[in-house]
């Protein structure tokens, strides 16, 4: 038996023993993920740049002799029980339709599980927040799944991993009902410590780029308001860049089956020709991207100033074109720019409420988080949650 130090592992270990009555033979374990760069490009077919960071979901547990899949959420203090063959959906936007989800999906693409199983989820990842809880759960199932041996999968080889990602984001499309793009997924089970990802989400082209030594803090500042005032927002944004997109394609006569595939001039010399609100969300959208080819050159210089710059831009794009700020997520940033150690930062995730992402000198972190804790409580009334991160690697599985 391997001895964990990790105390989520321990924690999972030991609620399995109690509710199960036996011991766990297996676990996945997947960190939670920041966007750095390229805020609702990825369903556009655009670029991303994005890092694992170490919150973690943990999913411990071990094959059963029947085909019956129980699944224990700790946070939630339930079990769901479902056939591992015929996978009905629970309720929208519950875990549970998440977890029954990367089953399906795995089924779908690799095959039948070879057995039912038993599992316990813990996990930090701070929920409904912006930093990806959903793929992070995908991530640690399907880990402990297929190092259960209950999937035939081998993730030695990136194209393995993008095709787990693959898997786990058609969950979330088909099975849960979002139509979130590849990002969250991918970051999940590409994370490297010290680096950032880079992702090219038409072509699937991917890089690691190092975020230099040493590299900066990752901090999240939690407004601890709700999305669920912004509901219906996401899918509305998409609509609106697929009317940009038809706008571009009929006003150059050139087929391009995502938004990104036309640039800023593209934009600039149809501008007219588009209706206001579906070119606002473009302008985001191809400046986006042009923002994470900038990053990416940025990093690569070493030149994290530049690249604080950029991320900073990348929120006053998103408050002004694309309008999925909020006044509690612009306060946050207000109180982050005038924070020891600031480099840039902006809204994390679809928008609307939750969380920011900073980026800051590593040896200021501290002081810059009590000075956001300080202002936003002053200002809002409200003390933000605030995590101090650094990039970590991807999701991985073993046995206890």
């Amino acid at each position: 038996m391997t001895t964990f130090s990790n105390p989520r592992i321990l924690d999972a270990r030991a609620r399995f023993e109690e509710i199960f009555g036996r011991a766990a033979r297996h676990y996945g374990r997947a960190p939670a993920r920041v966007e750095l760069l390229g805020n609702h490009t990825d369903y556009n077919g655009g670029l991303v740049m994005a890092a694992a960071v170490d919150r973690e979901t943990v999913v411990v547990g071990a094959p059963s002799a029947n085909r019956t899949a129980r699944v224990h959420a700790a946070h939630f203090g339930a079990i769901d029980e479902f056939p591992v063959d015929a996978i009905e959906p629970a309720a929208a936007g519950s875990w549970e339709r998440y977890a029954r989800g990367v089953v399906w999906a795995l089924v779908e693409d690799y095959g039948p599980l070879t057995t039912g199983f038993d599992a316990v989820v813990v996990g930090d990842v701070p929920l409904g927040a912006g930093l990806s809880s959903s793929a992070s759960l995908q991530a640690a199932l399907a880990l402990f799944l297929i190092t259960a041996g209950a999937v035939p999968a081998d993730l030695d080889q990136d194209a393995a991993r993008m095709a787990l990602a693959r898997t786990l984001n058609r969950s979330e499309n088909e099975f849960v009902g979002v139509g979130s793009g590849l990002l969250d997924q991918f970051s999940c089970l590409f994370g490297r410590r010290g680096h950032a990802l880079y992702l090219d989400c038409d072509t699937l082209a991917h890089d690691r780029v190092p975020l230099g030594q040493p590299g900066p803090a990752i901090v999240v500042c939690d407004s601890r308001t709700s999305r669920r005032l912004a509901d219906g927002k996401y899918d509305e944004r998409r609509l609106e860049c697929d009317r940009a997109a038809a706008g571009l394609r009929q006003f150059l006569g050139r087929e391009a089956a995502a938004l990104s595939a036309f640039t800023v001039a593209d934009l600039e010399v149809a501008w007219d020709a588009i209706d206001p609100v579906p070119r606002q969300r473009a302008r985001h959208v191809l400046t986006e991207n042009e923002r994470v080819r900038q990053g990416v050159r940025a990093l690569g210089k070493g030149d994290l100033e530049e690249f604080g710059r950029l991320i900073s831009a990348s929120h006053a794009s998103s408050r002004d074109d694309f309008e999925n700020s909020s006044s509690a997520l612009d306060l946050l940033i207000e109180c982050a720019a005038a924070a020891p150690g600031f480099l840039g930062g902006k809204l994390s995730g679809a928008g609307w409420a939750g969380c920011t992402v900073n980026l800051v000198k590593a040896e200021q972190a501290g002081d810059f988080a009590a000075s956001v804790r300080a202002e936003y409580h002053r200002k809002s009334g409200v003390e933000p949650l605030v995590h101090v991160c650094q990039s970590t690697a991807g999701a991985k599985g073993g046995n206890l």
